[in-house]
């Protein structure tokens, strides 16, 4: 898996697109709005599914609403609980679900969304800055004072 799109919703909530990312642990990326901490500083979704979300494909209140921080190539949905290095960063996935908002229409007319099952959201364990097409990795070691072993 490899990062194909970088980005950062502004604080006048205008998406901007980066070449890279300066992660910040526990807390997000860098001039993202939702650098706040918590358990989703940092939002990924497989490439492919933005793209059916561009082409009209996919439909929902919340299409419009989100933006991924990560596009990632792939068909892979990283797992909650799984720790992955994406360039010098590492990350903890942390869930795997995205809410639906109950006024959606979608969601009134009982119709699947993507977004629901595919975006994943993730703990920023060590800041570092992540590039256009590096390669998200599973991570095992050590890193300050975070160990994740081998299963």
């Amino acid at each position: 898996m490899k990062v194909k799109r970088l980005n950062i919703r502004t604080a006048d909530k205008e998406t901007k697109s980066l070449q890279n990312a300066v992660c910040i642990k526990d807390r997000g990326i860098e001039g993202d709005k939702n650098a706040k901490g918590g358990e989703r500083q940092l939002s990924l979704l497989p490439l492919h599914f933005r793209e059916e979300i561009e082409k009209g494909k996919v439909t929902g209140l919340c299409i419009s609403r989100f933006t991924e921080n990560i596009s990632y190539t792939g068909n892979s949905i990283l797992k909650e609980g799984e720790v992955y290095k994406i360039g010098d960063v590492i990350i903890k996935i942390s869930s795997i679900r995205k809410k639906c908002f109950p006024e959606c229409q979608e969601r009134i007319k009982n119709k699947h969304c993507i977004l629901v099952k595919s975006v994943s959201y993730a703990k920023i364990i060590s800041s570092g800055i992540i590039e256009l097409n590096a390669q998200i990795q599973p991570f095992t070691g050590v890193e300050g004072n975070f160990v994740v072993q081998e299963k």
